[in-house]
């Protein structure tokens, strides 16, 4: 049997990590979750998961430094990473494709069973081409 993929969710509100967690756990994952950047930081280069859910305004270390320091470091530079938030700005947007998203989606409208559903699509095509550009942004609806 293959080991079950691991994924290190970042999130600062304990009842939506929660809430996502429980379905990706039910739906196979293991997952992994730190509160605030800094320690998103470290269990990214510790455990090296499969698959990021990082949040973009996050105490201690935004997002977008965690994931610019991600690519900047041969052994994360490669991982995959989803950003789900609230903040639908478009220079945020335009940033996250910058620094190599793969998929950008809205909280707002996030079911827990459509997070899980992207990250197995995403798990599933890891090995295509990586997307670029507007095509690497979802917004949820």
């Amino acid at each position: 049997m293959a080991a079950q993929p691991r994924v290190l969710m970042v999130e600062d509100h304990p009842e939506i990590a929660e809430l996502y967690q429980l379905k990706l756990q039910l739906d196979g994952y293991r997952v992994a979750v730190a509160s605030n950047g800094v320690a998103g930081l470290e269990m990214a280069k510790t455990l090296l998961p499969d698959l990021i859910l990082l949040d973009v305004h996050l105490p201690k270390l935004d997002g977008l430094q965690l994931l610019s320091a991600l690519r900047e470091d041969d052994a994360t530079r490669e991982l995959l990473v989803v950003i789900f938030s609230d903040d639908d700005s478009p220079s945020l947007i335009r940033e996250a494709e910058r620094l190599n998203v793969a998929s950008y989606l809205l909280k707002a409208h996030l079911l827990p069973s459509r997070l899980s559903s992207t990250v197995a699509d995403l798990l599933r095509n890891r090995e295509s081409p990586r997307r670029t550009g507007s095509e690497a942004v979802q917004q949820a609806s």
